[in-house]
């Protein structure tokens, strides 16, 4: 950890959706262990969440709950905080950040915009700490490596990473990330009970009552009170009546056509997908889409046939473009990057070609078509010449996209 002793404002991003035990234990364990290590916290921050970006979890897509439910659960969350704490000078707040930046932009927040916005609110005086359970930073591949702007965030926010039953960090990629200016510290000595928000609502659904869940201690008093008071249940079963999406995937995916068997494979490893496409003009999605269920992991995507739109869109650079033009692995190597970005999604997919009759030059003859793949660390870009009419040449190009992407799923297995 760095030899950073500014006092620490700690954030917790929760669903609140309900707040339980497992939360409350977290948080006041965390700030223990950090003022037991000489770290001086001076502000506990409870920052619901607007809407989620996790779009495979149909639960946290939809967050049944209004969002004026939610920050009055975590109200109540940080009361009890505050009272197991037993340190008065000590304030825990709820934040309402995550709704205000999500009405301004119309969309879900990544957490580094939110706390990048929360920096320029914050004293310069008082050091930002984010709490993250440590299945974020474990296996070869860490998500934490697939969050947008993930080294933006390290530059103004420190990393409290909890345990999480079940998972074991990679210190390899711990290290990686001290390496590149990362302040974090891994406080492998917190023991929480594994309690599900999920699992809760279960066993309300069933008809067990909220006084019970708190008699077990799972939920408090208040939160119980809070859950009867507003008849929280039924919302709660009226989602979760909609919910057998997974078990929909698994029924309707048993046919052997290109889109069913990549969808297959994508839902199997919990991959989401998103698209760049240039001559396809959305080709490629629509066949996805044609698999019922696929919105579990077919996140979306962007056609950008103009220069502009890949600039703007996707983030391509104007010199790319310029000095390789828009067909080229040079230019499908940005999309890809660009889309996964967008959609913060595991894999990029992308695609342009010269689909004629038009635009052919002697480098490039007509049916000269460029995909690229970005996954992780991996980055590949794959050079098709097809021929044909325009609308041969499209089809051709979105079929080979996708024949590409399942050999590189099958490759991964």
């Amino acid at each position: 950890m760095k030899a950073d002793k500014r006092p620490i404002l700690l954030v917790f991003g929760t669903s609140a959706d309900p707040i339980h035990a497992g939360h409350i234990s977290l948080v006041v364990g965390a700030v223990r262990a950090l003022q037991t290590r000489g770290e001086q916290v001076a502000e506990v921050m409870l920052m619901p969440v607007f809407r989620h970006h996790n779009l495979q979890d149909t639960v946290k897509r939809s967050l049944p709950l209004t969002f004026a439910h939610r920050f009055d659960l975590s109200q109540l969350a940080a009361e009890e905080i505050k009272r197991n704490l037993e340190q008065p000078e000590l304030n825990v707040s709820v934040s309402r950040l995550e709704e205000k930046l999500a009405q301004k932009s119309n969309r879900p927040n990544f957490t580094s915009e939110t706390l990048t916005s929360l920096r320029q609110q914050t004293d310069p005086g008082q050091k930002i700490a984010f709490l993250i359970g440590v299945d974020s930073f474990s296996g070869d591949e860490p998500n934490f490596g697939q969050w947008f702007e993930w080294d933006r965030l390290l530059e103004t926010t420190m990393l409290v990473i909890s345990p999480r039953q079940g998972f074991e960090p990679n210190f390899g990629y711990l290290q990686f990330l001290e390496d590149q200016g990362a302040d974090l510290v891994y406080l492998d000595e917190l023991s929480i009970p594994e309690i599900s928000s999920r699992e809760i609502r279960a066993r309300l659904e069933t008809g067990e009552t909220p006084e019970a869940l708190a008699a077990e201690d799972l939920i408090s008093p208040e939160s119980a009170a809070y859950i009867r008071a507003h008849d929280l249940i039924q919302v709660w079963n009226t989602l979760d009546s909609q919910q057998p999406q997974s078990v929909v995937i698994e029924e309707t995916m048993q046919t052997d056509d290109l889109e069913t068997r990549i969808g297959k494979l994508l839902f199997q490893k919990k991959l989401t997908l998103s698209l760049a496409e240039s001559c396809t003009g959305g080709l490629i999605g629509h066949r996805l889409t044609n698999v019922p269920g696929s919105s579990e992991y077919f996140m979306g995507g962007i056609v950008s046939y103009a220069y502009s739109a890949k600039v703007n869109l996707l983030g391509v650079s104007w010199d790319t473009l310029k000095q390789h033009g828009a067909v080229s692995a040079e230019v499908v190597r940005e999309m890809a990057l660009g889309a996964r970005r967008a959609f913060n999604t595991d894999i990029g997919l992308a695609v342009s070609c010269i689909a004629g009759p038009g635009g052919a030059t002697p480098s490039k003859p007509v049916g000269t078509s460029w995909c690229g793949i970005s996954f992780g660390e991996l980055d590949r870009q794959y050079h098709f010449l097809l021929e044909g009419n325009r609308l041969q040449v499209k089809e051709q190009l979105a079929q080979k996209a996708l024949e590409t992407l399942l050999n590189l799923l099958e490759e991964i297995a």
